[in-house]
């Protein structure tokens, strides 16, 4: 299965492509390198590595990307281009999240899905994501999850966390998506 997420391309390149199984749960992994064209048409690198992890309950969630504040927004223009309907809709939550997950984290989606990802990106568990996955993107689209590393320096500790917690919150959205 093609790991697809934000970065998909026709022009991408997939390097060190495992699959496997951690803690019950389908995992794939590959090194992506695209050249992502700006609006002014200027051409950049951009490297990611990317986990992708088969949700089991949580398969109708809306599709959700949390985009860490200290990324260059040039790596995410095809992206937001593709889907458009994504707007950030932290100012719609009607929970208090925390200060630190407000300020690692944007979080786009279809507006009118505020509430229901409200139900499953509760104030705890935003306050664990920005403690535990940040500076990683995350996505959340057609039954997977994706965490997005672009760190230019990978080392086994950096993936077993990356791993650790990328299986965190997919047990914590098939938990919420449960109940």
């Amino acid at each position: 299965e093609v790991i697809r997420g934000l970065t998909v391309s026709t022009s991408h390149k997939d390097d060190h492509y495992a699959v496997g199984s951690f803690d019950g749960y389908d995992v794939s992994l590959v090194d992506r390198f695209d050249m992502v064209i700006d609006q002014s048409g200027k051409a950049s690198e951009h490297s990611w590595v990317i986990l992708q992890v088969t949700l089991e309950q949580s398969t109708r969630l809306p599709h959700i990307f949390m985009k860490p504040h200290n990324h260059a927004e040039d790596a995410y223009a095809k992206f937001f281009s593709a889907f458009n309907y994504l707007k950030p809709v932290n100012n719609l939550f009607h929970q208090t999240h925390s200060h630190e997950f407000n300020a690692r984290y944007e979080v786009y989606a279809n507006s009118s899905h505020a509430q229901d990802i409200e139900q499953v990106l509760t104030p705890e568990a935003t306050n664990t994501i920005a403690a535990r996955l940040w500076p990683h993107a995350i996505e959340i689209f057609e039954g997977k999850l994706y965490l997005y590393t672009a760190q230019t320096t990978l080392n086994e500790t950096l993936l077993e966390t990356c791993l650790e917690s990328a299986i965190w919150l997919a047990q914590t959205l098939d938990k919420t998506e449960e109940n």
